[in-house]
């Protein structure tokens, strides 16, 4: 079978003479070819960012699905307007505008770059795949996959680029060689295993096996080795290696899957408002909860170095856990989101993040790792505590908490910090700073009025009335002299339980 071309004319012309002139040509550098020292080295563990960088226009409707290419020079979104559904590339880390690839007419799923990041490939509900080629210049669609029914999913094979899987809403799985320097892509192959619609493909980092999860909560493990020399002979020998079928999200439509970097670990995000990370040797998952998930197609991601576990929701936050201990890390709360939090991107070789939104108007935030944002998150606990790290927060040089605004600079405008300390961290913090003022308040009791007694009758007197009036200055002297004033976010807090300690 043949997928239907629509471009024709003109744009095909262009699209070859492009490949001829450009062949070589670094893809998506344009006029700068210089090489970026990005901050993160080989090999080191993965930082939450920390600082808002920039926001990017995703037109009027906002954006679906983003990634950034394998080099990290390129952001890729999927985005909505009221003419179109653009894909836009934004250059890396400048921010600056590329191009808008045009052709799609519904809503983009999903949008996956080739291993040399000479193509973009895109899925959406207007039925069709489309392969863009990544050159200066050009804005038309390279091929076009057609299929019956919306395309929820789409990943070129890790091995061969030619190779293109998709996923769609009739349940199958369908397998394209694309011809990359002729004007051709044939359908090789169909799947029709799964009994509900695909909405999500993933493949190890070889492409030795490959990861589909459906509509009723069922995941197929497929053997896809391939030769590159026997591309269709290979497709042929493609099996099933195992089906997963737990109980535990029987008949939950699965959102999103995502190998683990180790490659023995698969991610599972379902409409459950769960996230999993299996073990697929022996088939255990850890449960990740807290992102609101029960209606929206949504992403998530781990780290390259699968150090962290980053997470969007219904409610607009971006939830951070450990995927080792499962402890949440850091919490995204404080984002100008009013829609559900379509999709995140982690960058290959920085400490950045890109966070989008389906919905009016969303843009496209990019946060990064400040290393002097989390000195001044050190001072600020230090300032409060004595000390530092405090037990409970001890990661919070990498989780993101509530600091002053800082200056503009230069075009960037820099956010307020996002906020992470969750309920039991701020009563941990609640906890640790009574312990320092305990000691005084004790000291400080003993010099009030010897006729107040901690355990006084109902009846109070007016003598007892001006001593309670003390009391309370004496409590509010002691939270100024620990630094804390009545704007303080935990100064009632803190009032209220000393006063209640006093007469207890």
């Amino acid at each position: 079978m043949m997928a239907l071309q629509e471009e024709k004319g003109k744009p095909v012309h262009c699209e070859r003479h492009h490949e001829s002139s450009s062949v070589d040509t670094e893809p998506g550098l344009e006029e700068s070819k210089e090489v970026i020292k990005w901050k993160r080295l080989p090999g080191q563990a993965c930082r939450i960012p920390n600082k808002h960088l920039f926001s990017l226009n995703a037109g009027e409707r906002g954006c679906f699905c983003l990634d950034f290419s394998h080099n990290g020079r390129i952001l890729a979104a999927a985005c909505a307007s009221r003419d179109g559904y653009p894909i836009i590339l934004y250059e890396i880390p400048s921010g600056r505008f590329m191009r808008e690839l045009c052709g799609h007419l519904n809503i983009i799923y999903d949008l996956s770059w080739s291993k040399d990041d000479h193509y973009i490939l895109t899925s959406s509900s207007d039925g069709t795949a489309r392969i863009w080629k990544n050159e200066i210049n050009n804005t038309n669609t390279f091929r076009v996959l057609s299929h019956p029914s919306f395309v929820y999913t789409a990943k070129f094979h890790p091995a061969v680029r030619e190779l293109v899987v998709t996923g769609c809403y009739d349940s199958m799985i369908r397998i394209w060689k694309v011809e990359m320097r002729e004007d051709s892509a044939i359908l090789v192959r169909q799947f029709d295993v799964h009994k509900s619609f695909i909405n999500s493909l993933c493949f190890d980092t070889e492409g030795h096996h490959m990861y589909s999860g459906d509509c009723t909560g069922v995941i197929v493990v497929w053997n896809t080795y391939v030769k590159i020399n026997d591309l269709e002979h290979s497709v042929h020998h493609w099996t099933i290696n195992k089906e997963i079928k737990e109980t535990e999200f029987k008949g939950i439509p699965i959102s999103y899957l995502e190998i683990h970097p180790n490659g023995k670990r698969l991610l599972i995000h379902t409409k459950d408002s769960t996230l999993r990370i299996m073990d697929l040797r022996i088939l255990v998952a850890r449960k990740f909860v807290g992102a609101a998930n029960y209606r929206e197609k949504i992403h998530s991601t781990l780290t390259p170095c699968g150090t962290f576990l980053f997470a969007g929701s219904e409610d607009g936050i971006v939830y951070v856990w450990n995927p080792e201990t499962g402890e949440q890390v850091a919490m995204y709360s404080d984002l100008p989101f009013k829609s559900p939090i379509r999709d995140i991107s982690y960058h290959p070789f920085e400490n950045m993040v890109a966070f989008c939104a389906f919905g009016q108007n969303e843009p496209i935030l990019l946060y990064i790792y400040d290393f002097h944002v989390a000195q001044q998150e050190a001072e600020m606990f230090k300032r409060y505590n004595g000390t530092f790290p405090l037990p409970g927060i001890h990661q919070s040089q990498d989780a993101l908490c509530t600091c002053p605004k800082l200056p503009h600079q230069g075009s960037f405008q820099i956010d307020e910090f996002v906020h992470t300390e969750s309920s039991s961290t701020k009563m941990q913090l609640v906890k640790q700073r009574l312990e320092t003022v305990t000691e005084v308040i004790r000291s400080c009791a003993a010099k009030v009025n010897k006729n107040l007694s901690f355990t006084s009758p109902p009846a109070v007197s007016s003598q007892q009335s001006k001593l309670k009036q003390s009391n309370m200055l004496t409590a509010q002297e002691i939270l100024h002299q620990f630094g804390f004033t009545q704007t303080d976010s935990h100064f009632a807090e803190f009032n209220t339980c000393i006063l209640w300690w006093k007469k207890h």
